[in-house]
């Protein structure tokens, strides 16, 4: 049928051809040129595209795959943890008289170079008490800000029930306001996170989403103090040597984190 098709239309082109040429061999030529070939070139592009289309799938299948398959990619976690403040905030002070204790959301990014193995950055913002001596008669305010960077490690990522450990540096600064406006007292201590290390259990809701406890030590010492009194000028200087101290956050908390 197919062939029988082409040979009626090359006749019926050739016929038209032969009546065109007595008008001029060019016009005649380009109009035969075009009876022959653009039913051609139609029918191969509409064979042509779904074949191209249908093969670039195939190609890409393997990779999703192999991408699958090796556990590698993004993972996004969301944290509520309870901070307790041990140690001081520089000498002779307590960090629960500076800022109290916290609760403190979390989010976290990090990417899995395998099932087991992965690095991320985190950012915190705790909600603290204040100072102990807050009461009603003395109003106060507080908050302590975290964020760095962690290295985690997941011992048995395809069990139900999975450990998993993990390290970190980071940067931290916390404040406190005491009094009301116009007797306002402002503080903000700023310093490094030397090095914090937590563990988890996690268990595996699916494939993609996990939760469990976890609960991590972080060990702090505060470098920078910015200071005002009564609505007055910020002032900023560094802690001398001899006042600084080390801290210690004691955070117990739940995650829930979600592959992607």
């Amino acid at each position: 049928m197919l062939r029988e098709g082409l040979r009626l239309r090359v006749g019926g082109a050739a016929r038209h051809g032969r009546a065109l040429a007595e008008r001029g061999g060019d016009a005649s030529k380009r109009c035969l040129e075009d009876s022959l070939l653009l039913p051609v070139n139609d029918m191969t592009a509409r064979s042509f595209i779904p074949s191209l289309v249908m093969s670039l799938s195939l190609l890409a299948l393997p990779a999703a795959a192999d991408d699958a398959s090796s556990g590698s990619g993004l993972a996004l976690g969301v944290r509520a943890a309870y901070g307790i403040p041990v140690g001081d905030a520089v000498e002779d002070t307590a960090l629960s008289d500076t800022f109290g204790k916290t609760v403190a959301p979390q989010v976290d990014l990090s990417y899995f170079f395998g099932r087991q193995l992965s690095l991320g950055a985190y950012f915190q913002y705790g909600v603290a008490t204040g100072p102990d001596r807050c009461n009603e008669e003395i109003d106060c305010s507080s908050h302590v800000l975290r964020f760095g960077v962690d290295l985690d490690y997941h011992f048995a990522p395809d069990a139900f029930v999975a450990p998993w450990v993990g390290v970190g540096v980071g940067y931290e600064s916390g404040s406190v306001e005491v009094g009301e406006d116009g007797e306002l007292v402002k503080l903000t201590l700023r310093g490094w996170d030397l090095g914090h290390a937590h563990f988890g259990v996690d268990f595996q809701l699916t494939r993609s989403i996990a939760v469990g406890p976890y609960v991590s030590a972080s060990l702090g010492q505060y470098s920078e103090m910015k200071a005002s009194v009564f609505a007055g000028a910020e002032v900023t200087n560094d802690i001398p040597s001899e006042q600084k101290a080390l801290h210690l956050w004691i955070q117990p908390g739940v995650r829930v984190q979600f592959r992607l």
